[in-house]
């Protein structure tokens, strides 16, 4: 079922999953110049704050990938369900939910790399409010979602 609309999510996803690649790229860039001496304002690993610097830093690394990663599966799955002539897929709803756990660890890990990179635990942890609002819409978008695909299956159903 390949149609005009079809064509344009087609585009879209292309260019949606270019970015995500061009963001997963930079993060791996950034992650590389931080932990090695090659970078400037690089980690200096210390015993006593290792664990925190190490969770800061593998979490930011592995939880933004993860997020970007993610929003191209769900852009493909979705794609993927057009063609088949289904508009909601409930695997996509998963995918929505870790999307928004990935933003949020992978943010609030963002949100507190100068801890990890000054070597100083002073004790503050850093939580931005946007963090938790994006979160927050992330899942209610993903709750939407939930409910439109409960109401596409009762709508193929009833036809």
């Amino acid at each position: 079922m390949e149609t005009k609309g079809y064509k344009g999510m087609m585009g879209v996803t292309i260019f949606a999953s270019l970015l995500c690649i061009v963001s997963i790229v930079w993060i791996l860039c950034q992650s590389y110049f931080i932990s090695t001496s090659s970078g400037e304002g690089c980690i200096v690993w210390h015993d006593d704050l290792y664990p925190l610097q190490a969770g800061i830093f593998i979490g930011r690394l592995v939880f933004k990938t993860l997020f970007y990663a993610l929003i191209m599966a769900f852009l493909f799955k979705q794609l993927k369900a057009i063609k088949d002539g289904m508009l909601f897929p409930r695997e996509n709803v998963k995918i929505m939910y870790t999307i928004a756990v990935c933003y949020l660890i992978g943010n609030l890990c963002d949100d507190n790399i100068s801890t990890a990179l000054i070597c100083e635990d002073n004790g503050a942890f850093v939580i931005n409010s946007d963090t938790l609002l994006y979160a927050a819409l992330l899942v209610i978008f993903a709750l939407i979602y939930k409910v439109a695909v409960k109401v596409s299956e009762e709508n193929n159903l009833t036809i």
